[in-house]
């Protein structure tokens, strides 16, 4: 397995600063979020980068720059499905996510990527389960025929969205898919913030669908994500269960940095993946 982390954006630094110091603290990869343009970004934060509006040529941009400092872009957030859900009941929203995700497919084939994460949809007031359920597969199977072929994975991540909530059916929604195109990027730490369960038994039952896993801690009683190994994530189980269903991709750390001692917090954060990798 290889170990990344998102980008996290420094008002003020450089991309290729930002990039060079995630390399030197031990990260394989990075990945990317798309954002848009207009956002109201925080001083440190992991969109930016990768702005629809312009997201071709900040795509050639970053790839440049990854390549330069020896860095795999393996992994790109279609963060906006969050703004633009998939199971909106508005056709027009629907319209512009599916828009939004071809173009990020686009730049994942440029930049190299091999994954997109996806948020599947939500389950709202307005948008029952099984609504939701069925607009959902609409637009990931319009996405996922496009999607073939380009050795591109339309990675469906676990999310606190009343939707997917169990590993089970979270295999039937992408064996009902039917396409080579389609699996899971597993959230270890949203398994058990979302009440959902244990991360290893859905590792277990997801088994080869896992195309991709985010890594960040839970606390039971603190009720809120941590950072790695300050949590109640059974650490050793959920490696194990990975190595037993063949998973050998990147673990990619969705954690937020220290607003000080940033660098110190990436060279820390590698070195606990590293050690991740040992148990």
């Amino acid at each position: 397995m290889k170990i990344a982390t998102d980008l996290w954006h420094r008002r003020g630094h450089s991309i290729a600063d930002e990039l060079r110091l995630i390399k030197d603290a031990g990260f394989d990869g990075v990945e990317f979020t798309v954002s848009e343009a207009n956002e109201n970004l925080p001083n440190v934060s992991d969109r930016g980068y990768l702005r629809i509006e312009h997201i071709m040529d900040d795509a050639r941009e970053l790839r440049k720059l990854a390549n330069d400092v020896g860095l795999e872009i393996h992994s790109v957030r279609s963060g906006l499905l969050w703004r633009y859900p998939l199971t909106s009941p508005d056709p027009a929203i629907r319209d512009r996510a599916i828009e939004i995700a071809e173009r990020e497919l686009e730049a994942c084939s440029l930049m190299g990527a091999t994954a997109l994460l996806i948020v599947p949809g939500v389950v709202t007031e307005d948008v029952p389960y099984d609504v939701a359920y069925r607009l959902s597969q609409e637009a990931l199977g319009r996405l996922s025929r496009k999607t073939e072929g380009l050795g591109i994975t339309l990675a469906i991540e676990n999310v606190c969205n009343n939707f997917l909530l169990s590993p089970m059916e979270f295999a039937r929604f992408i064996d009902e898919l039917n396409s080579p195109a389609v699996g899971a990027y597993l959230d270890v730490g949203n398994v058990m913030d979302c009440r959902v369960g244990y991360p290893q038994h859905w590792v277990r039952i997801l088994g080869g669908r896992v195309r991709r896993v985010h890594i960040k801690d839970y606390s039971i009683g603190l009720r809120g994500i941590t950072d790695l190994f300050n949590g109640d994530v059974n650490w050793a189980a959920v490696m194990k269960a990975l190595r037993d269903v063949g998973y050998d991709g990147y673990l990619t750390a969705e954690l937020h940095p220290f607003n000080v001692a940033y660098e110190l917090y990436f060279r820390q954060l590698a070195e606990r993946m590293r050690m991740l990798l040992t148990l």
